[in-house]
C-alpha cells in the first residue's frame, strides 16, 4: 500500500546467476547503501549547492516500476507505492528539495529481461502534479536535450535512450536480454509507443536507436553551447565503434553514464578511457542494488556513491563522493574541440574558428 512504512532495500546481483558477481554481504551497508548515498547526497549539498540532478537510470530494481507498460496512469503507478519509498522520500533535505532531477531509462527501467514494465509511467511521471509527486522528475521523453545557461556560458545536455545494447534476438541470453522470449509473456506488447510483440523487440530498439542517432548529430553539429554532455545509461565500452567517432567529430567534451554498480571517472587522456579525448563518468554504485565489489564499512571505497560536478567556462571539475561521505577521486574536464566535417555547419565551424583563436 501507498502509505505502508517501507525502507528501500537493494536488489541482491550476488546470486548464483550471476557468480562473478558474488561476494561477502556487509551488513548496515549493503543493506542500507540507497540511504547511505542519499544521506552523503544530502550533506555534500549543503555545501556545493547544486543546481539539478543527473540520473543515469536504473530507478527501480528489478524490473522497473510494478506496472505494464500502457497501464492507467495515477490509480496503477501509486497503488505499487515505489515513486514514494524509493524516490521522493529518500532524497530530501533543504539543498535537494525542489531539484530538478534530470534523466534517461535504463535497462532495469524497461523490465530487465523483459520490455513491458511500466517504463511510459516512468516517463509520464515527468507531468505528475498529484502526491506522491513533488514535481521534480524529468525524464520528458526517450531521448531529449536541455540547454543550461550560466553567466558568460551554456551547456548543451544530450539525454540519450542507449538500451538497444540489451535489446538482442528473442532466444539470445536470456537474463540479459530486454526481448528475451523466456521471460516476456507471449503476447507480450507496448504498442503503439514501444515495441509491438517479442519478435518486434530487437528491431524496435535499433530503430530507436537510428532516429535518436540523426536527432543527436543534427543538434552536436547544431549546438553553439561552450559546453556538449551526453547523459545515458550505458557507459561507451557497449557500442566503442560508434562513439569514437562521433565524440571526436562532434567535439563531445563529457559523458555520464551508468550500469556499471560502482564509480568511475575516466579523464579524457586516461589509458584506460577508449574514447581518447573525452571524458566519461560512471556512476552506477546509487545503491539500489548491490556492488560490483565488497564496499568498505567507513566508505573508503568506490562502490557506493554519487558524482559532484562544478562547471565554469573553461572547466568541469567531476568529484566521486563515496557512500561515507569521503571524496575518493577527481578529475577536471577541459573543452574537445570538433573535428568539423566537411559538410559542417556554420554554427560547428565557429566553434572551430572559437578553438583555434580566429
Amino acid at each position: 500500500k501507498e502509505d505502508a512504512p517501507q525502507t528501500p532495500k537493494p536488489a541482491d546481483h550476488r546470486s548464483a546467476l550471476y557468480p562473478e558477481q558474488h561476494r561477502p554481504f556487509v551488513a548496515s551497508i549493503d543493506d542500507s547503501a540507497q540511504l547511505r548515498v542519499a544521506s552523503a547526497m544530502k550533506a555534500r549539498a549543503a555545501a556545493s549547492r547544486p543546481d539539478y540532478i543527473l540520473n543515469v537510470g536504473d530507478n527501480f530494481y528489478w524490473a522497473g516500476l510494478e506496472v505494464t507498460c500502457g497501464a492507467r496512469l495515477a490509480s496503477e503507478r501509486s497503488r505499487t507505492g515505489q515513486w514514494r519509498r524509493i524516490f521522493e522520500e529518500v532524497y530530501t533535505g533543504e539543498y535537494l528539495d525542489g531539484l530538478q532531477w534530470l534523466g534517461v531509462l535504463g535497462n532495469h527501467d524497461w523490465g530487465g529481461f523483459t520490455f513491458t514494465s511500466g517504463w511510459d509511467q516512468t516517463v509520464s511521471y515527468s507531468w505528475e502534479v498529484e502526491k506522491p509527486s513533488t514535481s521534480r522528475w524529468v525524464t520528458p521523453a526517450l531521448y531529449w536535450r536541455s540547454k543550461v545557461r550560466y553567466h558568460g556560458f551554456s551547456v548543451d545536455y544530450f539525454f540519450l535512450d542507449t538500451n538497444v545494447y540489451d535489446a538482442f534476438e528473442p532466444v539470445e541470453y536470456p537474463n540479459h536480454n530486454l526481448c528475451s522470449v523466456v521471460h516476456n509473456e507471449v503476447e507480450a506488447s507496448c504498442a503503439p509507443q514501444g515495441p509491438a510483440s517479442v519478435q518486434d523487440c530487437p528491431s524496435w530498439f535499433r530503430r530507436l536507436w537510428t532516429e535518436q542517432n540523426f536527432w543527436l548529430v543534427q543538434g552536436l553539429a547544431g549546438s553553439s553551447a561552450d559546453w556538449q554532455i551526453l547523459v545515458t545509461h550505458f557507459p561507451p565500452l557497449w557500442g566503442k565503434e560508434y562513439w569514437q567517432p562521433l565524440t571526436a567529430a562532434y567535439g563531445v567534451d563529457l559523458i555520464i553514464v551508468g550500469h556499471t554498480h560502482q564509480q568511475e571517472l575516466h579523464a579524457a587522456d586516461d589509458e584506460d578511457n577508449v574514447l581518447q579525448g573525452t571524458a566519461y563518468v560512471v556512476s552506477g554504485g546509487g545503491g539500489g542494488i548491490t556492488s560490483q565489489e565488497t564496499p568498505d564499512v567507513h566508505g573508503e571505497d568506490d562502490q557506493y556513491g554519487f558524482l559532484d560536478m562544478t562547471l565554469s567556462k573553461d572547466s568541469i571539475t567531476v568529484e566521486a563522493i563515496s557512500h561515507g561521505g569521503q571524496l575518493r577521486k577527481s578529475i577536471v574536464v577541459t573543452p574537445r574541440y570538433p573535428q568539423v566535417p566537411q559538410q559542417a555547419s556554420s554554427t560547428s565551424q565557429a566553434r572551430r574558428r572559437r578553438a583555434s583563436g580566429q
